[in-house]
């Protein structure tokens, strides 16, 4: 069993060892032309620089016309063949007019970024349409996004893909650990336990294999912002193939090949030591690695602390996981076999007692890498309830809460009542109807706390969320002002305004805006900010500080005439 083990912790350390250096999620460090530009002569290309490498595909870059349409040509371009950026070609002999630019790629960490920027060529005329058909870069992104369907499609795959890895890695354990050295198991039920064994984690595997599979293609299609079905048809899922998360899923596959072949191919072996139970421990030891290097783990500071920290959780949620299916399914094939009262109740005592051993063991791991992560990744008590990952954290830390209150209520209730009644040799009785309930309960809860893992990867941690840039519009009169917030975060910000008739699609000939930001929330009163005309009715403010995260509301003052100022106010929210 050491050198077993020492395979397994072998294999763990080469798998650790293709992280790399920490980053969380890509940012944008600038444009090509930059946001508002105002060109006399169209440009060749519309380039996005970020802090470090996306992964893109076709359609990564678009750029609209005023009339809605797609005017980039060519496929995606990468300056200077830099991952850290991408382009796209503009045909020659562009016309003056307003362009809407926009980019959809996807992190380190598996997570689609997505934003935008506008620039202007010449001077637009008269009979330009609105923008864009009069939508706002934020809407023109959502035309780009995948569907409900699709995303809780990932979520279900996601979840049932962690439920078999817990299944299996469990079992496993438990088979070698807990049940293997009960010494009151009898021989005449290793043929029926094996077989559970087997029924159990097969379909397990199974179930995990088609899942890695299918959560490239779910991967390819969010990346992406097509349609699952396109995503399907196309070249989508090779290039995550070439992603880390798509490596990571492959690597998974690949595992769950090798637990498929182990159990079909062993005996009894899963009693005790031997060639299959050690291939398939190294197995699981690969499973459980998959999800910290292919998530927030392995691309957030302080990597070496998460993706041990998410290894380990991980890894005791999946023992625990999988020993409790194990006392629900295989355990009363050995306890049936028994024709005696009191020996049934001593295999159920003893493995009852080594399971919560055994499961003391993993809540204490659970609990410990939680907290690591909780704070690392939260960051504030605020964001549990003010962010979807914080949200997501809560419920775990309840669902949590209770499954120790079973736990507790096994030990200290279940474990002494089975005690007394083996030491009078009766049947395990009502406490052995206690515990299956319990166990039962207990089974329900983990697999609630699996499907809110699931949600809880697909999300951004508070502090690695890409705030920026904001953008939006509001509509002042026949006008549409048009805004940008950049990055939308704690600190400076480069606030773009743009007044357009909303008809014509012209800029209107503003004599002056004057913005103010106030925070009603934390009773901040309005902060007046420096604004500068930058042309026609494009107005920047350099630098807004806004110092304090919340929903900020900007106040412009919009001057049309001597008498006519309108009022225009929408919100921004600094992370």
């Amino acid at each position: 069993m050491r050198r077993a083990l020492a395979t397994v912790l072998l294999g763990l350390a080469c798998l650790l060892g293709v992280v790399s250096s920490a980053s969380g999620h890509a940012v944008l460090e600038g444009s090509t032309p930059a946001r508002g530009a105002e060109l006399k002569v169209a440009p060749d290309r519309v380039a996005f620089r970020f802090n470090e490498p996306v992964e893109a595909s076709l359609g990564a870059v678009r750029v609209f016309n005023t009339a809605g349409e797609e005017v980039q040509s060519g496929g995606l371009e990468r300056p200077g063949e830099s991952a850290e950026a991408i382009a796209a070609e503009l045909p020659d002999g562009l016309p003056d007019g307003l362009y809407t630019a926009t980019y959809h790629v996807v992190s380190a960490d598996a997570h689609p970024i997505s934003g935008g920027i506008t620039f202007t060529i010449g001077k637009p005329g008269a009979n330009q349409q609105a923008f864009v058909q009069g939508k706002t870069i934020s809407e023109l992104l959502a035309e780009n996004e995948t569907g409900t369907v699709t995303e809780v499609g990932f979520w279900f795959v996601r979840m049932v893909g962690y439920l078999a890895i817990a299944l299996a890695i469990g079992a496993i354990v438990w088979m070698l650990f807990v049940l293997g050295r009960a010494r009151s198991l009898p021989e005449g039920s290793r043929d029926e336990i094996v077989s559970r064994f087997r029924r159990l984690v097969l379909p397990a595997a199974v179930v995990g294999l088609v899942a890695s599979l299918l959560a490239i293609i779910f991967q390819g299609s969010i990346g992406a912002g097509t349609s699952l079905w396109n995503a399907f048809g196309s070249g989508i899922p090779g290039e995550v193939i070439h992603t880390r998360f798509g490596t990571m899923m492959l690597v998974r596959a690949g595992a769950w090949a090798v637990v498929l072949g182990a159990v079909m191919l062993a005996g009894r072996s899963f009693l005790k030591p031997g060639a299959a139970s050690i291939t398939c421990l190294l197995a699981g030891a690969i499973l459980a690695v998959t999800p910290a290097l292919a998530g927030h783990a392995s691309t957030r500071d302080p990597s070496w602390l998460l993706v041990p920290s998410d290894v380990i959780h991980v890894a005791a949620m999946a023992v625990w996981t999988g020993g409790l299916a194990a006392m629900l399914w295989i355990l009363p094939a050995a306890t049936r076999r028994i024709e005696d009262p009191s020996e049934r109740t001593g295999l159920l005592t003893e493995t009852t007692i080594g399971f919560s051993t055994v499961a003391l063991v993993s809540v204490a791991l659970i609990g410990v890498s939680g907290a690591i992560q909780a704070i690392i990744d939260v960051g504030s008590i605020g964001d549990l309830f003010t962010t979807q990952f914080g949200r997501a954290v809560a419920i775990k830390i309840a669902l949590f809460i209770l499954i120790l209150g079973l736990g507790a209520a096994n030990r200290m209730r279940v474990i002494p009542g089975l005690v007394r009644r083996l030491e009078k040799a009766e049947s395990p009785g009502e406490p052995g109807g206690r515990l299956r309930r319990l166990l039962r309960v207990e089974m329900v809860t983990v697999v609630a706390v699996l499907g809110v893992t699931a949600a809880l990867v697909s999300y951004p941690p508070p502090d690695a969320i890409t705030a920026g840039p904001s953008s939006g519009s509001v509509q002042v009169g026949v006008n549409r002002l048009e805004y940008t917030v950049d990055p939308a975060r704690i600190g400076s910000n480069e606030v773009h305004l743009y007044m357009f008739n909303d008809r014509t699609g012209a800029p209107v000939p503003v004599i002056d805006m004057e913005v103010a930001f106030s925070l009603p929330e934390q009773d901040i009163a309005p902060i007046e900010a420096d604004t500068r005309r930058a042309g026609g009715g494009h107005f920047v403010v350099p630098s807004a500080m806004l110092g304090v995260k919340g929903d900020w509301q900007a106040n412009v003052a919009i001057r049309l005439s001597r008498f006519d100022e309108p009022i225009a106010t929408f919100e921004v929210e600094i992370k």
